[in-house]
């Protein structure tokens, strides 16, 4: 019997707030004419507790949501301007390369037209990486006679890594 009588309890709690002139949730009504004993006023009294509990925490959780939301709009823009920035800095970046092979082909020119023992000489002061990059842009007959003109161990290097450089 007190089992039909708390889910009753349960059903008129459920569906007092969808009932006109329903009890009010800020306001919970204790004095209930249908309740005669102490235990199920208390009865009810927890079930008003409990579904006040729930629909605080409830908001807390949609509280939660929205500030989890806000955090990833933000988050996706910080991340949508990462983006745009890497990308600017790899632009940057090839632009910066494309004036330096420039300059390079330009040096090759000009070494081109050079004395090659003139040429070997300077070259083979240069720090690898650049002769080599230099002898790349050189016509093949021109770099053959300035790595003839060179020392042969600083020969032998360069043209160990303008092979490589070849193969690139």
């Amino acid at each position: 019997m007190s089992r039909i009588l708390i889910g009753l309890l349960l059903l008129v709690l459920l569906l007092a707030p969808a009932i006109p002139g329903g009890s009010d949730s800020e306001t919970p009504e204790l004095e209930d004419p249908g309740i005669t004993s102490v235990e199920q006023r208390r009865l009810l009294a927890e079930l008003k507790e409990n579904q006040l509990r729930q629909q605080q925490q409830l908001q807390e959780l949609e509280n939660r949501e929205m500030a989890l939301k806000l955090l990833q709009d933000e988050v996706d823009k910080k991340l949508d301007e990462l983006q745009r920035l890497r990308l600017q800095v790899e632009k940057l970046l090839a632009e910066k390369d494309a004036r330096e092979q420039a300059k390079v082909e330009e040096l090759a020119q000009m070494y081109n037209r050079m004395d090659s023992a003139r040429a070997a000489a300077i070259l083979q002061e240069l720090d690898q990486e650049l002769a080599v990059a230099i002898l790349g842009g050189m016509k093949a007959r021109s770099a053959g006679k300035v790595l003839a003109g060179m020392e042969g161990e600083k020969a032998a290097r360069i043209s160990q890594a303008y092979s490589t450089l070849k193969q690139d």
